[in-house]
């Protein structure tokens, strides 16, 4: 397992970066994609970091999701081909199995017939989506969650808004794995579904406690399934894309960078890389 970086005591979510050739303080900030935007007044600090700003810079564009050719492009690539439908990459075990699974999170509406055309991954993404979401806001409005409030905050306010990476980008590394491999992450999502809940009520809890440290615990915890092939992919590999773009920004602005917690932590974690660069990175503090 990939140890974390050093995260003191009161680590939190919300970090100023400073020093080096930074322009003026620049912050970065950790979501979580199932909160609401109702949370950023809960932030200690996120309200005068979104202000005070020349630029906010999200994973990706949130106003580039709600076009048309993107929403296309996507469930375009949400198809499996038709040679290799899930019907045709379970066995009849398992097929039994994960049905059972959906059939529950479904609310007994829809089994897995229904989205057999679908790839695995995107049934896997749906169903922690569904196991999480009761431990987040009800009557979630998903035209405000975290991630896009902020950008939408600060476009309100004037700022340049932009995301580090493409749709296309982000889609091929979330969703980019093999079919089989696909299949069988589902198979044991599915086998190990009342501890990946337990997971999602640790990272709620974590998130909601504004406590990194226990975020980073949950994230890196091989319980859950999280593998260094994993991290390296959906993590790692794009933190260091990220980083060019970044470190181009910070010399001719400041920027808050609102992207997953899990970004944030461990080796390759933004914090690391920027205090690898010669950045001074660290929390601001909480109230007491």
């Amino acid at each position: 397992m990939i140890a974390g970086c050093a995260i003191s005591a009161s680590a939190q979510l919300l970090w100023k970066v400073s020093g080096k050739d930074c322009y003026k303080p620049s912050y970065l900030f950790g979501t979580i994609h199932l909160e609401t935007g109702n949370y950023i007044d809960s932030v200690p600090g996120l309200n005068e970091a979104i202000e005070s700003v020349d630029a906010i810079y999200g994973e990706i564009f949130c106003e580039t999701m709600l076009s048309g050719n993107t929403l296309s492009q996507i469930m375009k690539d949400a198809a499996a081909p038709q040679d290799s439908t899930i019907d045709k990459l379970l066995t009849k075990e398992e097929y039994q199995l994960v049905d059972s699974v959906v059939r529950v999170y479904m609310m007994g509406l829809i089994g897995l017939d229904n989205l057999a055309k679908l790839k695995p991954v995107i049934v896997s993404t749906q169903l922690n989506v569904l196991q999480m979401k009761k431990y987040f806001p009800q009557n979630m409005d998903q035209s405000n969650m975290l991630d896009m409030a902020i950008q939408k905050r600060g476009i309100a306010l004037g700022k340049h808004v932009d995301g580090l990476e493409t749709v296309e980008a982000q889609t091929k590394a979330l969703f980019g794995a093999s079919l089989t491999k696909q299949a069988q992450d589902l198979v044991d999502f599915c086998r190990k579904d009342k501890t990946f809940a337990e997971r999602g009520k640790q990272l709620c809890d974590a998130y909601h406690a504004q406590d990194i440290a226990a975020i980073e615990k949950v994230v890196f915890d091989p319980e859950f399934g999280t593998d260094d092939e994993e991290i390296e992919i959906i993590g790692y590999e794009r933190n260091r894309n990220w980083m060019p773009k970044i470190e181009a920004t910070l010399p001719v602005q400041s920027v808050l960078i609102a992207v997953g917690a899990a970004h944030l932590l461990g080796e390759q974690g933004l914090i690391k890389l920027l205090r690898d660069k010669g950045y001074t990175v660290e929390p601001v503090e909480m109230s007491k």
